[in-house]
């Protein structure tokens, strides 16, 4: 067999080879976006069966929620539905896969909410903490502030409580100048 021939059947294996990827990569990635999409979901059943595992609450007038179930976490994020507000309320809890004491749930929800929260850019610094009454316990909520590139002070608050499958983390977060103490107050009152 000439040495052309030889190259030609290569070049054909190869080009076979890199159309069964391209068709493997295109399905793989379609199915990956429609699990990517379905995980975030804002409907009235996903949002129940949310509030069903972490806790009852409220949605302020204005809002819409968003829920997720990521590897272990159930997630609610709450983000206004105009500009009007830019004060983002989310709710995560392990979803019941790791077993551990509380105190260790707890400590790993602080280190991903922290992960989560924190905007690139911004070096948040404790200001102030106070106790508050979620769902009939004492909770402690810590305050923190740092500037965001983009010229505002971004405030939030984070705090911890137990919800209905665990401890549950809770922040909230937009810019400082704008702060609506009376939705955040509210939203917290309606966690049962």
């Amino acid at each position: 067999m000439s040495e052309s021939r030889k190259l030609l059947i290569g070049l054909a294996v190869v080009g076979l080879i890199c159309c069964c990827m391209a068709v493997v990569a295109f399905f793989g990635l379609r199915q990956f976006g429609t699990r990517i999409e379905n995980m975030a979901n804002g409907d009235p059943t996903s949002v129940a069966k949310i509030q069903d595992e972490i806790a009852m609450f409220d949605i302020p007038p204005g809002y819409q929620p968003i829920v997720m179930t990521m590897f272990m976490y159930d997630i609610v994020n709450l983000t206004p539905e105009t500009t009007n507000s830019n004060t983002m309320i989310m709710m995560m809890q392990y979803n019941g896969i790791l077993s551990g004491n509380d105190e260790q749930m707890m400590e790993q929800l602080r280190q991903a909410a922290e992960q989560q929260s924190n905007p690139s850019g911004t070096s948040m610094q404790v200001v102030d903490s106070f106790d508050t009454i979620i769902r009939g316990e004492t909770a402690i909520v810590t305050v923190s502030e740092g500037e965001y590139y983009e010229g505002f002070t971004l405030r939030q608050w984070t705090t911890a409580f137990q919800g209905n499958n665990g401890p549950t983390i809770l922040i909230i977060q937009g810019p400082a100048e704008a702060w609506d103490d009376q939705l955040v107050d509210d939203f917290i009152k309606s966690i049962r």
